[in-house]
């Protein structure tokens, strides 16, 4: 098994922290963004034909804002429903007729114009397109793919946590390996230190004797000895 030195192992820890973070952060904002179009009554749509590029390419994401069909100027791009099987197209106005109600549409890449739009079929402006994030919304939002999106997302909160925590563990070991003795003040065990008495101190600290030093006193050495027994003190007398 090959062992990957310290510095290896924490850019392969960066990595994996960024990655799993860009994920969830992709992730939320997409939800953020999901709930504050819902909020404002606003509509995701895309692209699925060439007809409106190079404006809006396939696969694009078009935000639909609900508007008055009076509101509706020539040169705005509207969403409408094309037939009762509930087909949306998503085309550019050229001409107004208020008389009768409708609107007169054309894509953008296309040489012909469409059938008269009746204004009660719209379903809004556009408001803004983004290209190239259409198909991932469309897979995002598709009912049957919900219980995969439920999925993978669960996968990644639960792969973050333990990679989180494994992170956490191997840094606290990496760093016991350093230091030991900081090992020990953690679980709480002292470490055995051998600690002299302080005669052992002052002889270890003390110097050489100078050559000119003064003899110690009778007085210093009668209060460095032992102090003899009183019954042998007696015994001492002159014979």
């Amino acid at each position: 098994m090959v062992k990957l030195n310290p510095k290896a192992k924490e850019i392969l820890s960066l990595v994996g922290n960024f990655i799993f973070s860009f994920i969830t952060a992709f992730i939320a904002v997409i939800a953020i963004l999901f709930v504050i179009i819902k909020a404002m009554g606003w509509n995701l749509f895309s692209v699925d034909s060439g007809s409106m590029a190079p404006a809006y390419p396939v696969d694009s994401l078009v935000i639909v804002q609900d508007i008055e069909p009076e509101q509706i100027q020539v040169g705005d791009v509207i969403t409408y429903v094309l037939n009762e099987d509930g087909v949306l197209v998503t085309h550019r106005v050229v001409q107004i007729d208020a008389a009768n109600r409708k609107f007169i549409t054309q894509g953008d890449a296309n040489n012909t114009q469409d059938a008269p739009v009746l204004w009660d079929n719209v379903v809004g402006k556009v408001f803004l397109g983004i290209p190239g994030l259409g198909r991932p919304i469309r897979f995002l939002t598709d009912e049957d793919n919900r219980p995969i999106v439920i999925a993978v997302i669960a996968s990644l909160f639960v792969a973050s946590l333990v990679w989180d925590i494994v992170s956490q563990v191997k840094g606290r070991r990496g760093r016991h390996a350093d230091d030991p003795d900081g090992e020990r003040r953690d679980s709480g065990v002292p470490s055995a230190e051998i600690k002299g008495s302080d005669s052992d101190k002052s002889e270890q600290t003390a110097g050489p004797v100078p050559d000119n030093a003064a003899p110690p006193s009778a007085g210093s050495l009668r209060r460095r000895c032992p102090e003899e027994p009183q019954s042998r003190r007696r015994r001492r007398g002159p014979r």
